[in-house]
């Protein structure tokens, strides 16, 4: 699963690419970071719950998010951009598991994790979409200068207009049809 920095790169470019769609920037902001925000922060929550689906140890089994149970849940708005930015967030999550299932498959065969790629990457996809930081997730976002393990900047860059070029109401319909 991606990083804040991915995550918020992917709502910048998704306003960027369908100006329309997206009202309140901040909200959608909100919603695409939220996912994971709400876990850090209270720890009784889990993601599991934050991401409709079965969660667990990284290196023992493959994590599944269920969309179809995301848009059925009597919360969920998608009118507003906050649910919106949640939607993104959760389809740039199973995106992400399968067009970086190869560099997940090493890194879990070395008993290791992406956090590190992540600071890695971090300062290059900042500068490259103009990202401010929020102060409530500056913790969550280093800076290392060291070149990344299993990651590579121009698949991340490449994923990132990929994932913002989708049309969030045509995924839900698809979704909603097929079940997924």
């Amino acid at each position: 699963m991606p990083g804040f920095t991915i995550h918020i790169a992917v709502a910048k470019e998704y306003v960027k690419k369908h100006p329309k769609e997206i009202k309140n920037m901040d909200e959608f902001i909100e919603g695409a970071i939220a996912p994971d925000y709400i876990c850090l922060v209270d720890k009784n929550i889990n993601k599991n719950i934050t991401h409709y689906g079965n969660w667990g140890d990284w290196t023992s089994y493959d994590q599944k998010i269920y969309l179809d149970k995301f848009l059925k849940d009597v919360n969920v708005d998608l009118n507003t951009d906050y649910w919106k930015g949640y939607f993104i967030h959760l389809l740039t999550d199973c995106y992400f598991d399968k067009i970086f299932k190869e560099e997940a498959e090493q890194a879990k065969a070395n008993q290791d994790t992406f956090h590190n790629d992540y600071d890695c990457l971090n300062t290059e996809i900042i500068k490259r979409y103009h990202i401010e930081i929020m102060e409530k997730i500056k913790q969550y976002m280093n800076q290392i200068e060291q070149k990344p393990k299993y990651l590579k900047l121009e698949k991340i860059v490449q994923f990132i207009e990929k994932i913002s070029d989708i049309n969030l109401k045509e995924q839900a319909e698809l979704i909603e049809q097929k079940g997924m």
